[in-house]
């Protein structure tokens, strides 16, 4: 994940709380679990927060 990515999730889902990142963390995990090599981009990030809060 780049650092783009990383600012972009504290900014709509995260806030700087370490509660409310171990929502999408988890939420990420699920997305990417069975695939050969996940790799974390901006569409796995927005699907990820779709299933917490709906579309961006």
């Amino acid at each position: 994940m780049s650092e783009d990515d990383v600012a972009w999730l504290d900014e709509h889902v995260g806030h700087g709380n370490f509660r409310t990142w171990a929502k999408p963390t988890s939420h990420l995990t699920a997305e990417s679990y069975g695939r050969s090599r996940a790799v974390v981009d901006r569409r796995l990030l927005e699907q990820a927060c779709a299933r917490l809060m709906g579309p961006l």
